[in-house]
């Protein structure tokens, strides 16, 4: 269960590029205890921590993610689009972000992002990176939080991994929203801050769901979704948002 009311989007994705270890050192510095990373599967069946499913906007990279493999995608240098100073910074595999995460003390929120029709090989992927990580530190497990747009990939991360909380993640609220969370088995729901919706917010708080708001980067935003009764924000610039006079993180 998430506690603290600050999740790193993606690290410290204003101070570095994101979804790299840089970003998570970043967030780390910045007092952060939660980080949310995307997860997605290369060619060979190997679980990384990647965004798009393209690889132009964060890397030296052309064409679709999934066409490549590890190796590949490792000589790729996805630091030097964001700033000269973070080159050659590599794509991260799941099991060394799991490793350093549970070295610092840090929880992640995986989000699950898998190319349609690849869901259940990308749940498996991400077992297998856990289950190699947690042969070194057993209990990275209770530092986690599962998550995704993608039903069909909750429903095979239920069943891989019964007892990691999940959460659906949508753009608006759905108006069915509750039904949706008990027929997944979600802990809670991610919603789009600028698509904020009051009323569905206490409907779910008095149901006993999560509610958590991307991508929220100024305290004044913060506060007021804070108020309204969402549990916690993501921001790209955690600093800030920890530091605002009515958000204490954990």
């Amino acid at each position: 269960m998430i506690t603290s009311k600050v999740i790193a989007h993606r690290g410290a994705s204003r101070l570095a590029p994101e979804n790299t270890l840089a970003a998570f050192r970043k967030a780390r510095d910045a007092g952060a205890s939660w980080i949310e990373v995307d997860v997605a599967l290369s060619a060979d069946g190997q679980a990384v921590i990647f965004h798009d499913e393209k690889l132009n906007r964060c890397s030296n990279g052309h064409g679709w993610l999934l066409n490549h493999t590890l190796a590949e995608l490792q000589r790729l240098d996805a630091g030097s689009w964001f700033a000269a100073e973070f080159h050659n910074e590599q794509i991260p595999t799941l099991e060394a972000l799991l490793l350093w995460a549970a070295e610092q003390s840090i929880n992640l929120n995986l989000e699950i992002k898998p190319v349609i029709g690849r869901e259940a090989e990308t749940v498996d992927a991400l077992v297998i990176a856990l289950q190699a990580a947690q042969a070194r530190h057993n209990h990275i497990a209770s530092q986690l939080l599962l998550s995704s747009f993608n039903p069909l990939a909750l429903t095979h991360v239920r069943a891989a991994l019964p007892t990691i909380p999940r959460a659906l993640l949508t753009e608006a609220i759905p108006a069915d929203a509750v039904l949706r969370l008990q027929q997944l088995d979600c802990e809670g729901l991610h919603f789009c801050a600028e698509l904020v919706d009051q009323a569905a917010i206490l409907a779910l708080n008095n149901s006993g769901f999560s509610v958590r708001a991307y991508t929220v980067n100024n305290t004044a935003a913060a506060d007021a979704l804070i108020a309204m009764g969402v549990n916690a924000i993501f921001s790209d610039i955690p600093d800030l948002a920890i530091t605002s006079a009515h958000i204490i993180s954990d």
